[in-house]
């Protein structure tokens, strides 16, 4: 059976799109759906606070009851849809780091409450995001009754941006998007070409002037093109280009060399999850140690 969707939830309304979202990436996918909730201990102990129940059964059951309300919601939506709830005891990041092993994408809204309070916000972002075993897709903004529009993946020719590269294709043929593949550049090209010394750029993605042993030939049906960006960071350059084109996703892999490098680690990061005008696919590169 094919590994699921894992969404990680917590009630807030980021994280109800972010199960609707979840839910057509399985059904693109022919996967199950699992929706997650890690429910932690509180911040204040005794004596501060009344002494803590480990299994209390008011959040408990609260949470419990909104689980069945985000499967019921997504049965409603793909009454064909496999939809499996869990709530499970601790921090958000351990949990889904856990579940990434046996997920095939693990997707998160940009914010949350409760189980998944502040989820990316310093230290849990780089956990989840650098460190999960499988894609971590955020999800920003409401929910779209469409993911048809453009994807764009940031690539530089190293083995992390390789595999960003990869999963932006596969994106592509299961929602039949255009698929748009960013180099930066720290300066502009007046005639819009990539010098030769940008080989490694076009082995990555396939291109004719590389071979067709690149990954484009294994996706004979998606439509792509080549933009070189430009500006002052490789984040503040794939924001401005996505937000250009009205990108529906976002793709980097969580290591890079050259122009992307450390692309997933510090405020770059955290300026693509909490600043880009589209949602955002965080891709593992091939042998990262990815230990939570």
């Amino acid at each position: 059976m094919n590994a699921p969707v894992v969404v990680g939830f917590d009630g807030s309304a980021t994280a109800r799109s972010a199960v609707h979202y979840g839910a057509r990436e399985a059904k693109r996918r022919g996967c199950a759906l699992q929706i997650t909730h890690a429910l932690g201990l509180p911040v204040i102990l005794p004596p501060f606070h009344a002494p803590y129940d480990l299994y209390d059964q008011g959040p408990r059951a609260a949470m419990l009851d909104l689980l069945a309300k985000a499967a019921h919601e997504v049965h409603q939506e793909h009454p064909d849809l496999p939809v499996t709830t869990r709530l499970l005891d601790g921090a958000a990041s351990a949990i889904l780091l856990d579940a990434s092993r046996s997920a095939q994408l693990l997707v998160v809204g940009h914010r949350g409450s409760g189980g998944f309070a502040g989820l990316l916000a310093g230290s849990v972002s780089t956990q989840v995001a650098g460190h999960a075993h499988c894609p971590v897709l955020i999800v920003r903004g409401d929910d779209q009754l469409s993911d048809d529009g453009p994807i764009v993946v940031g690539t530089d020719g190293s083995a992390g941006s390789r595999a960003a590269a990869e999963a932006a294709f596969t994106q592509a043929r299961l929602r039949s998007a255009e698929l748009v593949l960013a180099y930066h550049s720290a300066r502009r090209s007046s005639a819009g070409a990539i010098a030769t010394s940008t080989l490694p750029f076009w082995t990555t993605v396939g291109d004719s002037a590389a071979g067709t042993h690149g990954i484009s030939a294994r996706y004979p049906t998606v439509e792509y093109r080549t933009e070189v960006v430009s500006g002052e960071s490789p984040a503040a350059a794939l924001m401005a280009f996505s937000g250009r084109i009205t990108a529906d996703l976002l793709v980097v892999g969580s290591r890079g060399l050259g122009g992307f490098s450390g692309l997933v680690m510090g405020s770059t990061s955290r300026s693509l999850i909490e600043h880009a005008p589209c949602s955002v696919m965080v891709v593992p590169s091939p042998g990262h140690d990815r230990r939570g």
